[in-house]
């Protein structure tokens, strides 16, 4: 198999590498691949991965980080407050937590968002838009800023569940108020750095991508005005907030999934919905920046990103539209090239919800994310490889006895139950932290 460049350089080691932490959203380069080696990935009919620590949660969304040994999330304690936990990788016994009082509740209820973890401070975003560094020595937050109170922002439909992005000092949040779109600001003080014009809002992350060799944060969002439906990707300079390009190539009503880089001038933007995706390839010539579409395509991805392994695009084009009837014979996970021609498709064969994937040694590790088995994937043009699959969260039974009806009373496409498992995971010294809303996993992946 062909790998990308990026890519090759993660995976080119020797022998067996549990790699580095998983501080942030999508890991070490925010791309969502770990550089581990050695792992069982493959072999559990026979010696499936244990589960050696779980802990009880409320219900929510928010993924981990690990950093030293330390699990990172956010947790949503009865619609009073958010809370950090700092737990044990070894047993999952909490270290420590912080905790924020700020009453509310959210259409689907809970945490969002992924720490990013440093050596002396923890950042998160809360759903009610408070932004927090939290000083991993005192407990306690260095310094807090409410984008609702300081950008006049109201929350988004689901509030605020982007996760928190770190350039050199600036850390990048997307504020959605009328007048300010994106924020930079300095991650030791928390004052503001620079801001941009609005341009609606997101449930999207600015993804951080080098463009002819350029790093710039790119970001999603919408806009409405009246009728009028107005879809801006923009890109701007990390350091100062320049706007570097912008487009209406791609609009999606609720923009979730990240945009993903393909080559140095092209760029994926997907989404659920019905909106589907595009492909938008970006010029520079001096200083001066062109943007134009490439195709489009009627699948997306509701949730989380696709991958570029060498030359195609993986990804699970599941969302409101196709979950239920027939529908589902349109997403499961896809295989595209770069030109938007469908290499193919598993339907609902399996179909696997919004669940999260990551890519780890030539696997892709899939959380499906109706029931939340994970799947070991190898990723081939040449169609589907699932190479092992576990029920981690134990709703095998649970799910048999529903497909049975469904069986008995004749249905010819069989829908799952949606648990809503669709946490982002965190893979470091080869243990696998899993969310299933109110309950939390972790496997251990090192070969016994």
């Amino acid at each position: 198999m062909k790998f990308c460049l990026p890519l090759l350089s993660l995976l080119v080691f020797t022998g067996v590498s549990f790699a580095d932490d998983w501080p942030q959203f999508q890991g070490p380069t925010r791309a969502g691949i770990s550089g581990a080696t050695g792992l069982n990935l493959s072999k559990w009919e026979v010696d499936s991965p244990p589960v050696v620590w779980g802990k009880s949660l409320s219900e929510g969304f928010g993924g981990a980080a690990i950093k030293g040994g330390d699990v990172f999330l956010v947790d949503r304690d009865s619609d009073v407050s958010d809370k950090l936990l700092c737990l044990s990788l070894e047993d999952g016994s909490e270290k420590w937590s912080y905790s924020f009082e700020f009453p509310g509740k959210l259409p689907f209820p809970g945490s969002r968002g992924v720490p990013l973890v440093e050596d002396d401070a923890v950042y998160f975003v809360g759903g009610f838009g408070q932004v927090f560094r939290i000083n991993r020595e005192t407990h306690k937050a260095d310094w807090i800023v409410s984008i609702q109170d300081q950008y006049g922002a109201a929350p988004p439909k689901w509030g605020w569940a982007q996760s928190v992005v770190k350039v050199g000092d600036v850390i990048i949040v997307p504020a959605m108020a009328a007048e300010t779109g994106l924020i930079g600001l300095d991650s030791r003080s928390g004052k503001e750095l620079w801001k941009t014009e609005g341009f609606g809002d997101s449930h999207s992350n600015p993804a951080v991508l080098t463009l002819h060799g350029v790093e710039q944060a790119v970001f999603v969002a919408t806009k409405r005005e009246g009728e009028l439906k107005l879809g801006t990707t923009i890109s701007v300079a990390p350091e100062t907030g320049k706007v570097l390009w912008k487009t209406d190539a791609y609009f999606n009503s609720i923009p979730i999934p990240f945009p993903t880089k393909v080559t140095e001038e092209l760029v994926f933007l997907t989404g659920g919905y019905g909106d589907g995706s595009c492909m938008v390839r970006v010029t520079k010539s001096g200083e001066e920046w062109k943007v134009e579409k490439v195709f489009a395509l009627p699948q997306g991805t509701q949730v989380h990103p696709p991958f570029v392994i060498g030359d195609h695009i993986y990804l699970l084009a599941n969302e409101n539209a196709n979950h239920n009837g027939e529908a589902r014979k349109t997403g499961g996970l896809m295989c595209l090239d770069f030109d938007g021609k469908t290499i193919w498709q598993t339907g609902d064969k399996p179909f696997m919800g919004r669940g999260n994937m990551i890519l780890v040694d030539g696997h892709l590790l899939i959380q499906d994310g109706e029931v939340g088995y994970l799947r070991s994937v190898k990723p081939s043009p040449e169609g589907y490889k699932e190479v092992a699959m576990t029920d981690v969260f134990g709703k095998k039974a649970e799910v048999d006895e529903d497909v049975a009806k469904q069986v008995a009373a004749g249905r010819e496409v069989i829908k799952m139950p949606d648990f809503k498992y669709w946490s982002p995971m965190a893979l470091a010294d080869g243990r696998l932290i899993m969310r299933g809303q109110d309950q939390l996993k972790c496997l251990d992946l090192r070969v016994k």
